[in-house]
């Protein structure tokens, strides 16, 4: 969820001890520095400005900024604005799980899959005049991922599931491999990024700033956030467990899910709160999470005596996943691996499942060479 402006890469470095993995090394990004763009601004100029900083997940980015300043002037968003607003964000989730997915599975394949993927996207763009994905476009979306392999119902409960991996479908023949000796490659307990962090979130935010997002942590936990975090206790996650197979499973129900969400807002019938809330800290004080393709986002905007932009911060998922005691070191330290190209490939899976924002590299090294 980088601003366009920041070329930087995230470096994992994995030292090895006795065919083990003993310390892991994850650098630190710099800091977005939304406050310096946004001070003195008006909360109109920043919250038009926000969306087009960022290459990736700019509708949920925009959805964040214009719900944090809305809670730091004690305003509500109307019903329908959330709803389109939603609708936004749910559009572009799909679109960048799938993508990520079939990205990380097909490999060298990846080509052959390019023209079923645009259909998807190009559906995935078409919106009414009220700012809701069209109905036509929701079933181009379902044709989609018909065409992808991904039927209705194939991931709602252990059967659908077992007879899906069966099928010929597409993206069934690019998961099966997953689930022989790689399948609890990176299992760990989960620890979830959930509302009720927000408050806590929001304070530390208002207090550092930029250093508290770029190293976040709530009293020593550092949550894990994302697909798998949001399904953790679905029952195919809770018999598949979390390693690398149930990492994409995870992102495969949110997909296979989101047609009928997109439905459901159209239709007047779905509440938005799993996907975007507001919270007011104080008077000129507001937080906004948007649950986005890589996890939580927050945005913390605080206003001046004149309504002017004092702070603005954004915490981005990526900084919880990729924290140096954070979720990917937890599913790492510990495993057995060697200082080999195979391995190495097997860190790199693991890396992209947790779907960083940016390129990254794996180090692997023999802790005496480390």
């Amino acid at each position: 969820m980088n601003a366009i402006p920041r070329d930087d890469r995230i470096t994992i470095s994995v030292a090895l001890s006795g065919g083990h993995v003993s310390r892991i090394e994850i650098t630190g990004r710099r800091p977005i520095g939304m406050s310096r763009l946004a001070q003195g601004r008006s909360g109109e100029a920043v919250v038009a400005l926000a969306p087009r900083l960022f290459a990736l997940c700019a509708a949920a980015q925009g959805v964040a900024a214009v719900h944090a300043l809305a809670a730091a002037r004690g305003e509500n968003v109307f019903a329908d604005t959330a709803a389109a607003q939603a609708s936004a964000v749910l559009a572009e989730r799909l679109v960048e799980l799938l993508r990520g997915t079939i990205t990380t599975l097909a490999g060298d394949a990846l080509p052959a899959w390019a023209p079923l993927l645009r259909d998807v996207i190009a559906a995935a763009r078409r919106f009414d005049q009220a700012g809701l994905l069209e109905a036509d476009a929701i079933d181009a979306i379902e044709r989609g991922l018909d065409a992808l392999g991904l039927p209705a119902g194939c991931v709602d409960d252990a059967d659908a599931y077992r007879d899906w991996l069966a099928s010929a479908a597409p993206v069934a023949e690019l998961h099966r491999p997953l689930l022989g000796e790689e399948a609890e490659f990176g299992a760990c307990a989960v620890d979830p990024l959930t509302d009720s962090n927000d408050q806590a979130i929001g304070e530390q935010l208002l207090r550092d700033g930029a250093s508290f997002a770029l190293r976040p942590h709530i009293a020593g936990r550092v949550p894990e956030t994302g697909s798998l975090a949001r399904q953790a206790m679905h029952p195919l996650i809770q018999s598949h467990g979390t390693g690398l197979a149930g990492r994409l499973l995870a992102r495969l129900i949110e997909i296979r899910a989101t047609p009928d969400r997109l439905r459901a807002l159209r239709n007047g019938h779905s509440d938005v709160a799993d996907i975007m809330q507001a919270t007011r800290l104080g008077d000129g004080l507001g937080l906004a999470a948007v649950e986005c393709a890589r996890g939580r986002l927050h945005h913390l905007i605080a206003l001046d005596s004149n309504g002017l932009i004092r702070q603005f911060d954004i915490l981005a998922p990526t900084e919880w996943n990729f924290h140096p005691r954070g979720p990917l070191a937890r599913s790492l330290t510990g495993h057995a691996l060697r200082a080999t190209d195979d391995d190495r490939r097997r860190v790199e899976r693991l890396v992209a499942a947790f779907d960083p924002c940016v390129g990254f590299d794996v180090h692997l090294r023999e802790a005496a060479d480390a």
